[in-house]
């Protein structure tokens, strides 16, 4: 059956966009970027060609702190194997992850997924694109260095004087004021007291009172003659 031209037109058209449109899709199905998958839950895989020298060494996945040679811990496996295990970390550093890299993808390891408890077994990179598991082909550590905290403490010394006080035991009496004892403490105020002198009776004081000394000369007198008068009788008794 023969074509007539418009027919043919019409064919090779329909064929033209067939053709664009396949190509679309192989470019669409193409330019779809690669998932990385890893089969270990403690990990997360990323796409990208990163090293221990490369600037975002330790800035993806979370990681902080700075590049830790593999030289400074103490491991088996590691890069040419498909397996890692870390048995010692190193000194003075609190390790923050590890990262295992294999092909153009690698795996990153938080150190709280791995756990407290060493060893750290069977790290790995992620699956190439054909689905299986690659050889390391290098790995590193990020960490933070360890705060070490110095206390100072401060002694202090108390010096305590003593003084010795001497006090008199007598007591100094002069006119009638009683002096308190030399001391070095406060000493309560003294009271002087002053005894007035009694006063003396005169003879005109006590002959105001009815009382003289004139009957006393009497008396005297008195005793007297009657002495004599004895000593005369006894002398006539004796004649």
């Amino acid at each position: 059956m023969r074509l007539t031209p418009l027919r043919r037109a019409g064919l090779l058209a329909s064929a033209a966009v067939a053709a664009v449109a396949t190509l679309a899709l192989a470019t669409t199905a193409g330019a779809q970027p690669e998932v990385p998958t890893t089969d270990d839950p403690r990990a997360t895989p990323f796409l990208k060609n990163v090293d221990i020298n490369h600037p975002d060494a330790c800035t993806v996945g979370g990681l902080t702190g700075s590049t830790v040679h593999p030289n400074e811990f103490t491991f088996t496996g590691g890069d040419n194997q498909q397996h890692l295990d870390i048995t010692g970390l190193p000194e003075g550093i609190e390790i923050t992850g590890i990262v295992v890299k294999g092909g153009d993808k690698f795996n990153v390891y938080l150190a709280d997924k791995l756990g407290e408890t060493l060893p750290w077994e069977d790290l790995r990179s992620p699956f190439n694109n054909g689905g299986q598991l690659p050889q390391i082909s290098h790995w590193y550590g990020c960490g933070v260095e360890e705060q070490t905290t110095t206390t100072t403490t401060t002694t202090t010394t108390t010096t305590t004087s003593t003084s010795t006080v001497t006090h008199s035991s007598t007591p100094t009496t002069t006119s009638g004021t009683t002096t308190a004892p030399s001391s070095s403490e406060p000493v309560a105020p003294t009271t002087t007291t002053t005894v007035a002198p009694a006063p003396v009776a005169n003879e005109d004081d006590l002959a105001s009172t009815g009382f003289g000394s004139a009957w006393l000369l009497g008396l005297g007198a008195a005793l007297v003659a009657a002495g004599a008068a004895v000593m005369l009788v006894m002398r006539r008794r004796r004649a």
